[in-house]
């Protein structure tokens, strides 16, 4: 009886661990899938941030270039001091003074 059994016994072992391998394998590539969709939705987001970022950058050096802001003062009629204008501040004059 003992060697009857044993045959069908190993096969029964043979198809559970044959089915246990293709289920790990199958979760294992369901995982790596997984993963694989994230980090390029990440590489995504990442391209994205680095173009307004980039873009950023470049309207704020629009804004602060010396051109633009001597525009933006002359339309708000500004315009550069006149000779004698410019006030130099001390230390020591600035001791006994309240503002």
């Amino acid at each position: 009886m003992n060697q009857t059994n044993s045959p069908k016994r190993e096969l029964t072992i043979l198809l559970v661990s044959v089915f246990v391998l293709a289920i790990t394998l199958v979760w294992i590539r369901a995982l790596t899938v997984k993963s694989t969709y994230q980090f390029v939705g990440q590489e995504r987001q990442y391209r994205q941030l680095e173009q307004e970022t980039q873009a950023l950058r470049v309207r704020w050096l629009k804004l602060t270039s010396p051109k633009k802001l001597e525009s933006l003062a002359s339309q708000m009629g500004l315009e550069p001091p006149k000779l004698g204008q410019n006030l130099r501040l001390q230390a020591q004059n600035l001791e006994g003074k309240k503002f």
